[in-house]
């Protein structure tokens, strides 16, 4: 995975009309409403195929967490209904992105064979002061090539 994946990541999410206004940071959300973190969770290798000249391939899968802080004052069913309305909408944006190939570069495959799907969006629990926090799982799956290097 590229090393830059991350901010190429929260660049990405940052251009989401669903994040309009929340600036999102790296492994930091909160406490105050109207802000954002996105923190990485690991890496799976899913398939390993080896050449006959000794280059390797791996189809990989990358989660990351995004979480959300916002503003859900006590007995708000309104205010409720935008923020969940909120999620939907990322999922969805991250859908279409997905489908139409533009999204950061994850590996070092062919950029229609990445993916990234936005799911599991909930509600992770509210304060007394009127601030609710969000997570969405983000799953990217992508190729890296690895080639034998020959004298």
């Amino acid at each position: 995975m590229n090393e830059s994946v991350l901010n190429d990541l929260r660049a990405f999410l940052a251009q989401a009309p669903a994040l309009a206004e929340i600036p999102l940071r790296v492994e930091e959300a909160g406490p105050e409403p109207g802000t954002g973190g996105l923190w990485p969770r690991g890496v799976t290798v899913v398939t390993r195929k080896e050449d006959v000249l000794g280059g390797v391939t791996l189809r990989c899968r990358a989660e990351f967490l995004l979480r959300l802080c916002l503003p859900l004052p006590p007995g708000d069913d309104d205010q409720a209904v935008r923020n969940a309305g909120r999620l939907l909408a990322l999922e969805s944006w991250v859908a279409a992105r997905s489908a139409t190939h533009t999204l950061p570069r994850f590996g070092t495959g062919l950029p229609e064979g990445e993916t990234l799907r936005a799911q599991d969006g909930r509600l992770e629990g509210t304060d007394l002061v009127g601030t609710a926090r969000y997570s969405l799982r983000l799953l990217a799956e992508y190729t890296e090539i690895y080639k034998e290097e020959t004298p």
